[in-house]
């Protein structure tokens, strides 16, 4: 990626950090965060660049979702979530398309559709870059959520941008160490979206910089 840590590393005299980051909800479009050592390989010791920041709205709430990028163009997906008051890390990658029926078959995608939560399915197979993301085992826990998605970041879009949302259903299925997810999106056009999710801790972020401004 051109660039990529041209904001982190250059500048000279010129280059000044204005913000200080203490938590990965403080991070912007050009700053960049490093993971420690993670299971996934595609994310241990990795350092990523924060490409876009988007928004999930949940029962009238914003939740943004940041699109990390590193040096060789692969895409992961990080939002802060929080259960019991306690806060955790989302890391999640958008299987492909063509890929959806070979990670959940058809017919356990009908039975989550239907059955809703408790439903069991079992992965069918682990595309190839998906293997350290993926668990043989999930249950349904959360069944028909209404969300919408906005491209962009509410806290700065104007109200008319806001209101560009693309509304879907949502189903969530957890492994049994509550590890790892699969979330699965309905969109009203039809289009399903499916992302593999693994949870992490905070502190498994081993360091975050902010972009540097250069003075003009």
């Amino acid at each position: 990626m051109s660039g990529f840590f041209s904001r982190l590393f250059g500048g000279g005299d010129k280059a000044k950090v204005e913000r200080r980051l203490r938590h990965p909800r403080d991070l912007l479009v050009g700053d960049i965060i490093k993971f420690s050592y993670l299971k996934q390989h595609d994310l241990s010791a990795q350092q990523f660049e924060v490409a876009q920041i988007n928004t999930y709205v949940y029962g009238g709430l914003d939740y943004p979702e940041l699109v990390l990028k590193d040096r060789s163009g692969n895409i992961v997906y990080l939002m802060v979530e929080e259960e019991d008051g306690e806060e955790y890390l989302a890391l999640s990658k958008k299987v492909k398309k063509a890929q959806i029926r070979e990670v959940i078959s058809q017919e356990d995608l009908d039975a989550v559709m239907q059955r809703g939560t408790g439903t069991k399915v079992k992965v069918a197979s682990q595309p190839e870059g998906l293997e350290q993301w993926l668990t043989k085992k999930y249950r349904e826990t959360d069944d028909n959520v209404k969300g919408s998605f906005v491209k962009g970041d509410m806290r700065t879009l104007s109200a008319e941008e806001g209101r560009r949302q693309e509304r879907f259903t949502s189903h969530t299925l957890v492994d049994k160490s509550d590890k790892y997810a699969l979330e699965i999106e309905i969109y009203e056009t039809g289009e399903i979206e499916l992302s593999v999710t693994v949870y992490h801790d905070i502190d498994d972020i081993d360091e975050m910089w902010p972009a540097q401004v250069s003075d003009t």
